[in-house]
């Protein structure tokens, strides 16, 4: 079965520069952020931090929670394809009752 692939917010962030017409360096200036710090964040290079999430939500009128779950959702996929948990043992306490009468 095929993965979903969450997007990096990042590309929201392209979207509304095209949509918008307007220059990173503009939205940056008026989010009070540096056009680097901006820049790596819109191509992906950099997540998506809370106070960025704050400025993102009172410029773009995107909630905060939303940039953030995006951007947790991106992380988690990462780390799910990247992490070999392969040798990590399932606690015996986190099995359900059916499956810890078959092991005894």
């Amino acid at each position: 079965m095929a993965m979903f692939n969450p997007p990096h917010p990042g590309g929201l962030i392209q979207e509304y520069l095209e949509d918008n017409d307007i220059s990173l360096r503009s939205l940056a200036r008026q989010l009070g952020v540096s056009a680097a710090s901006l820049s790596k964040v819109a191509s992906g290079k950099a997540s998506v931090s809370p106070e960025m999430a704050v400025r993102l939500e009172a410029g773009l009128g995107i909630a905060a929670r939303l940039w953030l779950s995006m951007q947790a959702s991106c992380d988690l996929h990462k780390a799910r394809e990247t992490t070999d948990v392969s040798g990590v043992p399932l606690h015996p306490g986190l099995l359900s009752p059916a499956a810890q009468d078959e092991t005894a």
